[in-house]
């Protein structure tokens, strides 16, 4: 009884065997495809990019797209997803890391910024129409709102410690004032743009100053004076305290000398 033929390999397959036989040069590639829809992303958007726009993009055909991704989709998931899952890792290093509460909340930041940075613009464009685009499948969605409770969970633990220890004191609740630090990072998605004159880690600098130290500038001391006689029973008068000025000195003259000291006998 002759064997029935063996079906021709499907392209999952191929993947498949690639992968096996040459890994770093198949995820290296899979990189290029992904950096290349970056720009594309940012372009046309989550819903208006497609297969055939990423592969122009990357220089290649639609075929060697499909090789290393089932789809669009596929490059959405591991583009977002994967610099999510990345951005979250690093925020439970810092958080495992021991420092102290102010340290931690600034690694925080920073750890944000740099994966916004790094993951440019896939991660913006999903914190901007990601939630209600329709090329967002359900499981991607899910994922990418787990990881966004988990990034905000892990920066209102610190905020709690630090207001346990005495190092942070806001008016608001731990929870609010986290949602309010989540929302200005995630904010910078409509205008940080790397390759500006400003880097992700130093947005991350200033805002850090700013939430920890605040932006007025410290009112001078105060001291007691009296610009006039005061009324019996009349409180003095609080001025900000001014350096003493200097005694003025006498204009001199062109060619006048100073006078000499008298000699006495």
């Amino acid at each position: 009884m002759a064997r029935k033929p063996k079906p021709p390999p499907t392209l999952a397959d191929k993947r498949a065997t690639a992968l096996r036989k040459d890994r770093a040069k198949y995820g290296a590639k899979r990189q290029s495809i992904l950096r290349a829809a970056g720009p594309v992303l940012q372009r046309h958007g989550l819903s208006g990019t497609t297969i055939d726009l990423i592969a122009k993009e990357a220089g290649v055909d639609r075929a060697t797209i499909y090789y290393y991704f089932k789809d669009k989709h596929a490059i959405f998931h591991e583009a977002i997803h994967g610099g999510l899952v990345e951005m979250i890792t690093a925020l439970e290093e810092v958080a495992a890391s021991g420092d102290d509460p102010e340290t931690r909340l600034r690694r925080s930041i920073q750890v944000v910024m740099q994966a916004f940075e790094k993951h440019y613009p896939q991660l913006y464009l999903f914190f901007k129409d990601g939630p209600t685009s329709s090329i967002i499948d359900n499981e991607l969605y899910a994922e990418t709102i787990a990881s966004g409770r988990k990034y905000e969970d892990l920066v209102e633990a610190t905020v709690r410690e630090g207001i346990a220890a005495g190092v942070i004191q806001v008016a608001l609740p731990a929870k609010v004032f986290a949602k309010l630090l989540v929302g200005m990072l995630n904010w910078t998605s409509w205008w940080f743009v790397p390759g500006g004159p400003l880097t992700g880690d130093d947005i991350a600098a200033g805002m850090a100053d700013v939430v920890l130290k605040g932006a007025l500038v410290k009112q001078p001391p105060l001291r007691r004076v009296r610009s006039t006689p005061a009324a019996a029973g009349s409180a003095p008068v609080e001025r900000p305290a001014t350096p003493a000025a200097e005694p003025a000195r006498a204009p001199r003259t062109r060619g006048s000398r100073a006078p000499a000291k008298r000699e006495t006998g």
